[in-house]
């Protein structure tokens, strides 16, 4: 049971980092701006730098890391700051409006319980 919540969490969260990463480039599914000026500022920004490309290709390409077995924590450690920022920027600025963010949040967080043994081994690497 826990394997198949662990493997469906990951499939899950892989699919929406590729297809929301996708979504930047090609914009297939229309996004609403956020209520709040502060976030349209905040966003407004982001879509004129460099900064829009970047997230596109770490959800892209941390998608496609967590779905491969040798690769999943490197894919997880990629997506934690991806999946903090937008946490954080909803939580800050948008916590009313669209709730989709809840969905890669929560598997990302069921992840990191299944995952915690690798991570903290990770984080003890190289100490006597």
């Amino acid at each position: 049971m826990k394997n198949t919540i662990q493997n469906i969490s990951i499939w899950l969260l892989a699919i929406l980092m590729l297809v929301f990463g996708l979504n930047k480039f090609f914009g297939f599914i229309p996004v609403e701006p956020p209520a709040d000026p502060t976030a349209q500022s905040f966003m407004g920004a982001m879509f004129t730098s460099y900064l829009f490309v970047v997230v596109a290709i770490a959800e892209i390409v941390g998608g496609i890391l967590l779905i491969v077995p040798k690769t999943r924590f490197l894919g997880w450690l990629l997506l934690l700051p991806v999946i903090f920022n937008i946490v954080a920027f909803h939580i800050a600025h948008d916590f009313i409006g669209n709730v989709i963010w809840l969905l890669p949040t929560l598997l990302f967080t069921i992840i990191t319980y299944f995952q915690f043994g690798r991570i903290k081994k990770a984080m003890n690497y190289g100490q006597v």
